[in-house]
């Protein structure tokens, strides 16, 4: 068998060793058909990222994708009319971009945490003429284009409009937006996301819609039936997913992935948390936690058998700033995979193991140096060798574009290099017997 060759001209040619990635959910989430295992991060973000402490450890060796909790949110990013802040957002989507992240952009369009100024146009929850149609059209239009301009190509999934829908009835929320503008709101607001940037993914996010047949996910599915007959750019729906542990319904939940699928949408999951009752855990910890691990590996083994639900977001990752507690009044916690000591709980196992197991069912190979595969890289090119036949061979910058798409049937391919900045890069080589072999690595010039 070859060994692994690596010649070097000016160019730093950087493999990310196994051990720098084995043993974490990005590791395994790569390996199986590139699956987006992410975390939302708040404020502590913008306080440990970059600082190789516990919280930013954590988020650099498990997470391929990243979402701001509330710091992309309208009165985080627009506080006074026409003024943008985009400081945090910056800093998010540089990390992502330095350590081989996505981004998810959380979100465009809500009826909560609206500015002050914008709130001013409701009296008791009532539209009261400060806005008309066209100028508050033009206001929304303007903070769309303006935040997902910036980020174009930088982030690669929107939740352009956020939790719609009333819940009982599944009607159109009486918000601003729907109030003023009307209900084509929804409509524009995909329109001109997809006008800024043609790329990204786009989806409608929403809570409770999850399980098929209950008012609020009929009403939704019917909607975004609407929206592709009316020929508005959607990708699909993020599901939320704020569960209690041990309730529930797995195969409801796994119709409604199912059903979006046949329209041609996929399913996300963005908000994942599966809460404990504090009276429960303080009861029998050891239980209340294998119910929960037994939860999460049901939830990724959703994502991992329907191939239109590739993104798997928990909202955080260490219950040490989990939103549950506040949200309960405390009378739940621990719903998250890492403790407040940032320490792996048994919800973090399942999900590894169940990831683990997965990928070695895709014959996907890490290059080490005894693999048949021989790299050459020079400051012009990357020469790719295999014994076995390669069916294609493509060249991905951290931010999902694919830079180089080789397809014809070929033991050997040159990979030009010439527009190649510095940065993260995956390579991914299809061979003839079946198996992908993934590398990334790192480019400096």
């Amino acid at each position: 068998m070859k060994k692994n060759i690596l010649a070097f001209g000016f160019l730093t040619f950087t493999i990310l060793t196994y051990a720098q990635l084995t043993q974490s959910l990005s590791f395994y989430g790569d390996k199986c058909d590139s699956i987006k295992i992410g975390a939302a991060v708040g404020s502590a973000f913008y306080t440990y990222a970059d600082t190789g402490q516990p919280y930013d450890m954590v988020v650099r060796n498990n997470f391929n994708i990243l979402v701001a909790e509330n710091e992309m949110k309208y009165d985080a990013m627009e506080p006074q009319k026409g003024v943008f802040n985009y400081t945090n957002a910056d800093k998010l989507v540089a990390y992502a971009q330095k350590y081989g992240k996505q981004v998810r952009g959380h979100n465009l369009c809500w009826h909560n945490q609206l500015p002050t100024w914008l709130n001013a146009g409701l009296t008791n929850g009532t539209a009261n003429g400060t806005f008309t149609r066209a100028s508050l059209q033009a206001i929304l239009k303007n903070h769309i284009t303006n935040i997902v301009s910036r980020y174009k190509g930088k982030i690669q999934q929107w939740d352009v409009v956020n939790e719609p829908f009333n819940d009982g009835t599944g009607t159109l929320r009486t918000s601003i937006w729907q109030q003023v503008i009307g209900n084509d709101y929804i409509d524009s607001a995909f329109v001109w996301t997809h006008r800024a940037d043609p790329a990204a993914k786009l989806y409608l996010n929403e809570y409770s819609a999850e399980l098929y047949g209950s008012t609020k996910s009929n009403a939704m599915y019917n909607y975004v039936i609407g929206m592709k007959n009316r020929n508005i750019p959607i990708n699909g729906v993020g599901f939320q997913c704020h569960f209690t542990v041990n309730s529930i319904n797995f195969s409801t939940l796994d119709q409604n992935i199912k059903r979006y699928a046949t329209i041609g949408l996929e399913v996300i999951i963005t908000e994942l948390d599966i809460r404990i009752l504090k009276t429960n855990y303080t009861a029998d910890p050891a239980k209340w936690l294998a119910y929960q691990a037994e939860d999460y590996r049901k939830m990724i083994r959703l994502c991992l058998d329907n191939p239109n639900s590739k993104t798997f977001v928990t909202w955080g990752f260490t219950d040490k700033y989990s939103w549950i507690p506040n949200f309960t009044n405390n009378l739940s916690d621990y719903s998250l995979i890492f403790d407040t000591s940032y320490m792996p709980k048994p919800a973090y196992t399942s999900v590894l193991n169940e990831l683990a197991t997965e990928s070695n069912k895709t014959g996907i190979d890490i290059i080490d140096s005894e693999v048949d595969l021989k790299l050459i890289v020079t400051n012009e090119s990357l020469y790719v060798e295999s014994e076995n036949t390669m069916k294609y061979c493509q060249l991905f910058d951290v931010q999902g574009k694919c830079l180089f798409n080789y397809g014809n049937r070929n033991n050997s391919v040159q990979i030009p290099l010439n527009n190649i900045r510095s940065g993260i890069y995956i390579l991914k080589v299809f061979l003839e017997n079946g198996h992908l072999t993934v590398r990334k690595f790192i480019v400096e010039k």
